[in-house]
């Protein structure tokens, strides 16, 4: 696998997709994941909503994790297929929140249709 390099545009907890991974492929998809993110948002400054790009591929990223946070560590890529690695940590600010997730984007030079969600023991 070849790593890919990543922006993390995004961090929150709140419960957002079932799954522990969602490609945002329009920005109906996006705009769905931000009004969700923007409802829970107490602050009176929401969060931008990003503009979709056919260059760069958006994903959220939700996994089903023991701690009370993660970081996003690495994006790798093979074929089709990306992995991504997670390394799960406390967080006192989300102490008591169980549903941490986060956006990132990559720059879209290949198609991936899987993800994989790899955890690393912190």
């Amino acid at each position: 696998m070849k790593n890919i390099e990543f922006s993390e545009i995004n961090h929150v907890n709140v419960k957002l997709i079932e799954s522990e991974s969602e490609i945002l492929d329009s920005q109906k998809s996006i705009d769905r994941i931000y009004n969700i993110i923007n409802m829970n948002n107490p602050s009176p400054r929401k969060n931008p909503i990003p503009s979709f790009s056919e260059e760069e591929m958006y994903i959220l990223v939700q996994p089903n994790i023991e701690k009370s946070d993660f970081t996003v560590k690495g994006v790798a890529g093979a074929g089709n297929a990306l992995k991504i690695t997670v390394q799960p940590y406390d967080n006192r600010e989300y102490t008591g929140r169980s549903n941490p997730a986060s956006v990132i984007v990559i720059s879209k030079n290949q198609q991936f249709k899987t993800i994989e969600i790899q955890k690393i023991k912190p």
